[in-house]
């Protein structure tokens, strides 16, 4: 896995674009961080194992650190900047953060506009979660369960639904629908 930070590293490193990285790159990293620490309890402490494992540990996790900032500063770049990221090159935590980046960005945006209108500001933490979009399905739908524990469902294609948000993007990304742009 050492081998596999080290790679992902280089190449993050060496271009301006984010790089693609397995959807389980931080699981499967976590695993390995847990490995290293498990083998440090059960090794001698005085050993060369032991001096070996530290050593890879402290280097692991120096080089990791630096490839999860990289990618992170890429990401908020491309999300402040308002330009599209290419999903397929995040892991799956990415993912989930980028929405939350979105959703901030979006608030953000909204508020300066409200102050700049001379209206005050209205921010909630509930606008930032369990949002309501518009989608239009373009393939038959079963009834699904949403992140609030609703039912939506079941749906034609052309049929008209208000969904949470991470349930009309996941069904984007199955093709079954598409966001209805409000204006």
């Amino acid at each position: 896995m050492y081998d596999e930070i080290l790679s992902a590293w280089r190449m993050e490193r060496a271009s301006e674009s984010l790089q693609p990285l397995p959807r389980d790159f931080y699981r499967r990293t976590s695993i390995y961080f847990r490995q290293l620490v498990e083998n440090l309890r059960i090794v001698d402490l005085d050993s060369i194992s032991a001096e070996l494992l530290k050593g890879e540990l402290e280097n692991a996790s120096s080089l990791f650190t630096r490839l999860y900032r990289l990618r992170f500063d890429k990401i908020i770049s491309k999300v402040v900047k308002n330009q599209e990221l290419d999903r397929s090159s995040l892991t799956d935590e990415e993912d989930i953060l980028v929405r939350y980046l979105k959703r901030f960005k979006e608030e953000s945006d909204k508020a300066l506009e409200d102050i700049l209108n001379g209206r005050e500001p209205k921010i909630s933490i509930q606008d930032l979660k369990n949002r309501i979009v518009l989608v239009r399905f373009l393939k038959e739908s079963p009834a699904i369960v949403g992140v609030d524990l609703k039912t939506y469902g079941p749906f034609k294609p052309e049929d008209i639904a208000y969904i949470p948000e991470e349930n009309a993007e996941i069904l984007e990304k199955r093709g079954l629908a598409t966001r209805v742009k409000i204006t």
